[in-house]
């Protein structure tokens, strides 16, 4: 089985490097393009895989097809290429563009999967959901979760959900980042070495989802178990009461959402 990537984007880099090191595929069947070029041959020598010259070329070389062009571009791509799609097995990353429209600009003789992969599947720890098209077969669904279980998680997700999906799980790590970023410098501020007070910040994180995954309590009555009354953790809390933390997250989960169907909008 060889795959093409038809865009050379962080995403694009982060799937491929996650693939190769989880032995998921070898290097030599991985094929790579993109518009300018450029970005595709950094690629192609950074992980020694082939770099086609154009997606024509890349596509024909592949049974699966990895769409990871910028969104505007993708439903171009596909039309463009049609002909060379034909019985081909599509796996976009595309955000916001729906199954029905990535099957039609292919030529409607082509299968398609929509995932949506967070980019920590560059260290095996992705979250990735899948919505296969009535196109695609169950020994494709089966190759994807194949492919995207080496990288991490995945879910199999209704697409009318997959504008609030990608908020969460794909945009996701950036807002939790931004947090992690928040106790990192605090700790700073108040006299750790850098190196500690990120390792502290991002094992924190971590401790936090796995209370989580490995428990069946809600987030509040987890942290009612660590905030002891008058204790460091309920004078942090007020903090982020007083300053409407989950207000401001829910929007930015809004926001997200919304700029995700503004996208399928503009198709």
């Amino acid at each position: 089985m060889k795959i093409a990537f038809l865009g050379a984007g962080n995403m694009a880099k982060a799937l491929i490097k996650g693939f190769l090191k989880a032995e998921a595929i070898s290097p030599q069947d991985l094929i790579v393009t993109s518009k300018s070029g450029d970005s595709a041959r950094t690629l192609a020598q950074e992980y020694g895989i082939h770099q086609a010259s154009s997606n024509n070329e890349a596509i024909m070389a592949a049974s699966v097809v990895f769409l990871c062009t910028k969104p505007a571009q993708a439903l171009e791509v596909l039309t463009e290429n049609a002909l060379a799609l034909k019985e081909k097995l599509i796996i976009s990353v595309a955000a916001g563009l729906c199954c029905e429209d990535l099957f039609y600009a292919a030529g409607k003789e082509t299968r398609v999967i929509r995932t949506m992969p967070n980019t920590a599947v560059r260290v095996g720890k992705g979250v990735t959901p899948l919505t296969p098209h009535s196109s695609a077969t169950i020994e494709d669904l089966d190759l994807a979760q194949k492919l995207f279980s080496a990288v991490g998680i995945t879910f199999q997700v209704e697409e009318k959900y997959l504008h609030a999906v990608t908020a969460v799980s794909g945009s996701g790590p950036a807002f939790a980042l931004l947090f992690l970023e928040g106790l990192m410098t605090g700790g700073i501020t108040h006299g750790l070495k850098p190196s500690l007070a990120r390792a502290l910040a991002a094992h924190t994180l971590e401790a936090a989802a796995a209370l989580i995954l490995e428990t069946e309590d809600s987030p509040a009555a987890l942290r009612a178990q660590i905030a002891s009354p008058k204790g460091t953790t309920e004078a942090g809390l007020k903090v982020l009461e007083e300053q409407s933390l989950l207000e401001i997250v829910h929007a930015s989960v809004q926001a997200a959402t919304q700029r995700s169907k503004e996208i399928a909008e503009q198709k």
